[in-house]
This record gives C-alpha cells, structure tokens and sequence, in this order.
C-alpha cells in the first residue's frame, strides 16, 4: 500500500472526523459526536478482531494504531479521534499526518476540572495503568491529585462479546472497583479509563450508587469541537453520513448500535495488513 502524506490528504470543513478504538468502545465517543457535533461526518474504526488492546506490547499497540490512522486518512479526515485509551498512551509515538486527540488528555482535564477530593479512582486496561498516562497529564494540570488504579483486561472483551452475561459482568465490575474503595473508601469519583467502560455506566451504578462517574469522551468532543470552531472547520452542511469499518463480523456491532441508539449509515467489515 502506498504511504499516505499530508500531501495526499484532502481536508476541508466536508470532511469526516475520525475515530479509532479497539473496538465498540468507541462508540460512546462516536454517541457524544452524534449530540454535540451533529452535522459532522464520522468515520469509525474499531478493530474488534484484536482486541483487548490493554494485554498488547507496546510496538504491537502502536504498529496497529499506525495501520488504523493509515486507514483514516485515505479516507481524509481532517481529525482523528483517539477513543482506545491504551492507543492514547502512546500518543507521543504514533505517526499521524492529522491532528490526533487523545481521551487520556481529555480524561485528564475531566478529572482537573470536576474533582471534590485530591484522590481519583480510575479503571482502566493493564497497558493504561502500566503506562502512568493519566498520572502524567494530570501532573501537568495539577500535581496533588492521587490516582488509585486497577487494571481489567478481562472486563472489556466481557463487554465486546458477553454483555448480556450479567453475573459475570457484575462479577468483574466488583473485581475492579472493589479494591479501589478499599484502599480509600473517601474515593466519590472514578474514570472510566477505558472506552467500553461508558457502555457499562448503569450497571456500574447500579452497584456503586454514590460513586459520581467521569466519562472521557464528553471532554473529547469538547476539545474536538474547540479545535475545528477555530479553525474554521466546523461542517455547516446538512448532507451527512456516518460510516463504521470493523475488523471483525459487523453483527457484533448491530447489538451495540442499537444499545446506544446511533444513526449509522454504513457498516462493513474490513481487513488490515496485519489481519491473521
């Protein structure tokens, strides 16, 4: 395949924002799109066939992120959301020809900006609580917040594949929550540092009623939003379309389009070179 170059790449206020996840975790970001940025046209890549990200080596993880915005841009999109919080990790490594936004960043401003206590819990794969990326953006932010972490690398491929099992669900919610309490029973905010999380929000307040939850894709289409208003790339016309490429069979992601009441107009399975 030919290498894409800024050269190559297309953009006006027409086109398409992209986002990336390992994958239907995404799709709570590309939900926050649908309401804050309505007219926008998406494209959505979620690479469901290699998922969990979170268990990945590092080369590996930025190798198929590579792959993924490669993807993207010979669609050109004129921004590139990072929805896998284990992706956004490793932002500082990853080759894009577009703006990138990372939801660890914005995961970061959220905790900046609605914490009541100076200790946050977060949730998250095993490769975001390794790689310390929230602890070192919100350092930049404001150096007196603590971070108790727990990591899950079975919760999210539960969430992609078994979500009606519900035992089992409620079973790894506690696993990771539990511990976290535990260690600071004070603890009133946890984020959702992984993009399935948000998918799972009413179970998980079902069972930790007094737990105030932070989203990182709400702040993500913030900024979003922010960068394309001042640069004068806000799409003002009325003819959109959104457009969904998996890895993976598109009937696991039927059930989660319909979970989240998204307006899809096309969905098509897709290979990447990596593709066993």
């Amino acid at each position: 395949d030919k290498i894409i170059t800024k050269e190559d790449i297309i953009m006006d206020k027409y086109s398409a924002i992209g986002v990336l996840d390992s994958g239907v975790g995404g799709l709570t970001v590309l939900k926050e799109l649908e309401k804050s940025l309505p007219s926008e046209n998406k494209i959505y890549f979620g690479d469901s066939l290699r998922m969990p990200y979170g268990n990945k080596s590092e080369e590996e993880i930025i190798f198929l992120a590579n792959e993924m915005i490669s993807f993207l841009e010979k669609r050109n999109v004129k921004v590139i959301l990072l929805a896998c919080n284990t992706i956004s990790s490793y932002i500082d490594k990853i080759s894009s020809n577009v703006p990138l936004f990372s939801i660890v960043k914005s995961g970061s401003k959220a905790i900046y900006e609605s914490h009541t206590k100076n200790t946050v819990g977060l949730i998250a794969t095993k490769a975001t609580v390794n790689s310390k990326s929230y602890e070192r953006e919100l350092y930049k932010l404001k150096k007196d917040i603590k971070i108790i972490s727990k990591d899950s690398t079975k919760l999210p491929k539960v969430i992609d594949k078994q979500i009606e099992n519900t035992p089992l669900l409620n079973d790894l919610i506690k696993e990771c929550i539990d511990p976290i309490l535990k260690e600071d029973k004070n603890i009133k905010e946890l984020v959702l540092g992984c993009s399935h999380f948000p998918i799972i929000e009413k179970e998980i307040k079902a069972i930790y009623k007094d737990l105030t939850l932070l989203d990182p894709a709400k702040k993500m289409v913030e900024d979003t939003m922010d960068y394309l208003k001042k640069e004068h790339l806000l799409n003002d016309s009325t003819d959109k379309r959104t457009s969904l490429y998996t890895t993976e069979d598109i009937l696991e992601f039927v059930a989660y389009i319909k979970r989240l009441s998204l307006n899809i107009d096309k969905l098509e399975k897709v290979k990447l070179l990596k593709d066993d």
